[in-house]
């Protein structure tokens, strides 16, 4: 990973930030990167340069495809984001893989090439998780889908019940009442756990173990 260089004033101009694109101009304060294979970098002050800008490695894939993930909101594109991030993670894994493989064939006891392949392995188990979590919110989203659904038709309801004056309830209609009331509790109760979960569910993009 490139080592970052905070300096408090610039001598010259240093173009755009890589981050947000506002001009670096004489006196500014930035900070600068110089990954290996790859451009230097320059950013403001107060930006945050992200991973896959100052890494070289295999590794770079993941880190974009985690960065695009994070900007996911709604949760049936959380769980394709989630099957993305599984495919990125395989694909490195196989880099990773094929590495180990060809340093073996010349030096059959390498660490590095242990090293390699466990690197495969792990992306390769992280993948299988990353699988399962996006099952898992895919269902859960649609049991919210199914949760919201029933509350608006309830709301409705408890809605034009309201509306009648007490005295003038039919004891079958009170009784409905009290039904939708008490079912509305219910529903708010399993809105926030299904939200709860899909969230948990999600946390798993973070996990990378490499």
């Amino acid at each position: 990973m490139a080592r970052i260089t905070i300096v408090k004033k610039a001598q010259k101009d240093q173009g755009k930030c890589a981050v947000c694109g506002k001009a670096i101009t004489i006196g500014m304060p930035y900070k600068w990167a110089h990954p290996r294979f790859r451009g230097r970098i320059v950013a403001c002050e107060g930006c945050t340069i992200p991973l896959n800008m100052l890494s070289s490695s295999k590794m770079v894939a993941i880190y974009e495809a985690q960065a695009e993930f994070g900007k996911l909101e709604d949760a049936t594109e959380k769980a394709q984001g989630l099957r993305d991030l599984a495919e990125t993670a395989r694909e490195v894994a196989s880099e990773y893989q094929e590495s180990a493989d060809n340093q073996r064939e010349y030096f059959p006891e390498s660490s590095v090439a242990d090293e390699n392949e466990e690197k495969a392995q792990s992306l390769e188990s992280w993948a299988d998780d990353l699988e399962s979590a996006a099952d898992e919110v895919e269902s859960a989203a649609s049991d919210l889908d199914d949760l919201l659904s029933e509350l608006s038709e309830l709301e409705n309801e408890g809605s034009t019940l309201g509306e009648i004056e007490t005295d003038k309830l039919t004891p079958e209609q009170t009784a409905r009442l009290d039904e939708i009331n008490s079912r509305l509790v219910d529903i708010e109760t399993e809105i926030e756990e299904k939200n709860e979960d899909i969230e948990d569910k999600v946390s798993e993009a973070d996990n990378c173990p490499v």
